[in-house]
This record gives C-alpha cells, structure tokens and sequence, in this order.
C-alpha cells in the first residue's frame, strides 16, 4: 500500500514536469529606412539617455484592453530598455542624417547641444476588434543650459494584425515617423 501511494505521488510530481513551456520572443524598437541627409552644421549634440515612465521602462511590452488597466504579454518582450533602445536608435539616424558634426551618447563638457526626452506612453491599445501601437514623447534642445525647443510627439498607429509581432511593427512605424520629424525640426532649429 506504501509502494502505491508513493507512486501514485511520484507520477503526480512528475506530471507537473511535463508542462510545456513557451520560449520568449523578443522584439526591438528600429528604423526600417535612413532619414534624409541635411547639411551639416558645425554644431555637436548629446543625446541624453530618454526617461521613461517607469512601468514603460522594462522588458515587458504593455497593452490595454480597457482604459486605465494595463497588462503585459507573458512570452513577448522587448530585447533591451525602451529608452536605451530609443536613445541608441536616435545615435543612428542623427549620424546618417549629416546634421550634426558630432553626435555623443556619454555627456560631454563640449557638446553645443543637448537633447532631452521624456516617452510618455509605449503601449498596446485594442479598441473595436483594431488594434494600435500608441507611443508618445516630449523632447527638449538645450544650448548653455537655456531651453530652445520644445517638441511633442504623438502617434497612434494602427496595427496591421492583432499580435504583438503587429503592435512592434506598428511601434516601428510611429518611432521611425516620429525620429524623422525631429530630426526635420532640429534642422530648422539650428
């Protein structure tokens, strides 16, 4: 009678052992095209690291469902930070762009200019059976610690298929659209 028990507790544990488990996908935040290449100017920039809102600021990728209630995927993660990966994005496309003479991602005594950002919202949102990618941003240029601009930034776009795999091209999408805008403003600016 001990035998059965203890074998009928053996199979039950190691039933437990036998749940599939999910491998993770991880997904980044990138530009798909170059930006426009500007004039250069004789002016450098620090791109400080983006702030984030904090629960925005981990691996975990968010959707809502319905308003004020967040969530986020099990299995679908970003592959770094969202701001490393918008600040690293950033060093990108301001190099390929031309418009500055030196971009910096380590702060730097002589930088003319620094650019400050703050993302507000990176999220998932489904709404009426759609889904879209909603992120939205503040960015400031500072020169000799005097703000010079103030840029708002917000994008709403809609996904092409419900999933996150949809909700991370759509986030492309408005990242990219959003970069390239900055960098035209930043070029009437300077």
């Amino acid at each position: 009678m001990k035998y059965i028990a203890l074998l009928l507790m053996v199979l039950a544990l190691s039933g437990c052992s036998f749940k599939e488990v999910k491998p993770t996908n991880y997904y980044t935040l990138e530009l798909n095209s170059k930006p426009l290449t500007y004039s250069k100017s004789q002016k450098s920039i620090y791109i400080a690291p983006p702030k984030i809102n904090a629960p925005y600021d981990s691996k975990n990728i968010f959707f809502t469902q319905k308003p004020y209630v967040f969530e986020s995927y099990a299995v679908n993660k970003w592959l770094e930070l969202p701001s490393l990966q918008t600040q690293s994005a950033w060093y990108d496309a301001f190099k390929q762009s031309s418009l500055f003479e030196h971009v910096a991602l380590q702060k730097n005594t002589t930088s003319d200019l620094i650019l400050k950002s703050h993302i507000s919202k990176l999220y998932h949102v489904y709404e009426n059976n759609q889904s879209f990618a909603w992120i939205e941003l503040f960015v400031e240029l500072f020169q000799n610690d005097q703000r010079l601009e103030t840029f708002h930034f917000s994008q709403k776009v809609l996904c092409d298929e419900n999933s996150p795999y949809g909700f991370v091209k759509a986030s492309n999408k408005a990242f990219e659209s959003i970069t390239f805008e900055l960098l035209n403003h930043l070029s009437q600016t300077i």
